[in-house]
Order: structure tokens, then C-alpha cells, then sequence
């Protein structure tokens, strides 16, 4: 499956690295805040074509982590396998991309076009709330 990100303002990202070592726990908070507006986007773009409950039910959100290469990050994604053992995140990779009979329904797309604005007006709220304590 392909990545998805959202580009942060880059005065929020100055305004974080000068935090020092609070960054890290107020970057996880901020992205804690916003993954389940993410998360109700994705349900509500893959709900307009599910063939069953499966794969919509199965769409979770991880807390925030570090990432490898620095900084943190969050997945909202399909998880498990339906009854006939087809992986839901398989699914989700049909319609986003299409296969050889079916067309390409980009849910994610839509879904994160959909929630960027709330997303990040969200973090920043966050952000906001955190560094005014």
C-alpha cells in the first residue's frame, strides 16, 4: 500500500523543534488528536462501497510512534482478513487502485483531501493547548 502524508505547516514544525525534548510527546499527542478524523473519513469514503462489513469494520488507527527516520507517525488502515481469508487492506488496495476489472476508486485519496483541513487545524489546536501549559 502506497503512503500517505499530510504536510505540516512549516511554522508548526519551527514551532515545534524549538520545544527541545517536549516536541516529541506533544507531536505524539497532536497526531493521537487528529488520526480518528482521519479514521471516520475512510469509513465514511469506503462505507459508499462495501460488498460487505469486513473490511469497513476492520479500519483501526495506531497511536502514534516514532518513526525509523525521525520523527513520529500514525496508519489508519484496514486490518484482518475477511471469513473467505481475503486481507481487507487487500481490498482497500483494490479499490484504491483498481485491478484488471475493476476501476480505481481512490478512497484515500478522497478521504485524506477530505480531512486535511480538520486534520491539521486540529493539531494545531493541540499544539496550541500544549505549549500554553
Amino acid at each position: 500500500m502506497a503512503s500517505f502524508e499530510y504536510d505540516v505547516p512549516d511554522e508548526l514544525m519551527d514551532e515545534l523543534k524549538k520545544l527541545g525534548d517536549a516536541a516529541e510527546q506533544i507531536a505524539s499527542r497532536m497526531i493521537n488528536g487528529a488520526t480518528p478524523i482521519l479514521e471516520k473519513q475512510v469509513k465514511l469514503e469506503s462505507e459508499k462501497h462495501r460488498v460487505s462489513k469486513d473490511m469497513y469494520n476492520s479500519i483501526k488507527s495506531t497511536k502514534a510512534g516514532p518513526h525509523k527516520s525521525g520523527g513520529y507517525y500514525a496508519i489508519v488502515r484496514p486490518t484482518g482478513s475477511d471469513s473467505k481469508g481475503v486481507r481487507n487492506m487487500e481490498k482497500m488496495a483494490y479499490l484504491e487502485y483498481g485491478t484488471s476489472r475493476q476501476a480505481a476508486t481512490p478512497v484515500l485519496t478522497k478521504a485524506i483531501n477530505d480531512s486535511e483541513k480538520e486534520v491539521l487545524g486540529t493539531m494545531q489546536a493541540i499544539f496550541d493547548r500544549e505549549v500554553g501549559k
